[in-house]
């Protein structure tokens, strides 16, 4: 059951819409990977790092961060952090920014 919640989690950010998403803060992609360690890192761990970020709270206790990054394609990744209860990085994932077709 733990292993749907973060796709689940993804997908309500998603349902947030695009201006979420281009709101989020650009940072390099090597920063993130340095800064962002799954098990260890703290909300204010990341946030001295990277500064604020676009952010989904959940009643749950858990939290969705969301940063861009370019990487060369159009829009650039994006990059979810997902902190647990305990304000320590539970799952990363990265990929294209979602770009809604006009």
């Amino acid at each position: 059951m733990k292993w749907l919640m973060f796709p689940l989690l993804l997908s309500l950010a998603a349902c947030s819409g695009t201006r979420a998403l281009q709101a989020s803060k650009s940072v390099p992609q090597a920063t993130l990977e340095q800064t962002v360690q799954v098990g260890s890192s703290t909300r204010e761990q990341v946030r001295a790092a990277l500064g604020d970020s676009t952010s989904i709270r959940f009643d749950s206790g858990n939290e969705v961060w969301m940063y861009t990054y370019p990487d060369g394609s159009p829009g650039g990744g994006e990059y979810i952090i997902l902190f647990g209860q305990d304000g320590v990085v539970k799952k990363v994932r990265r990929g294209e920014v979602y770009q809604l077709k006009k």
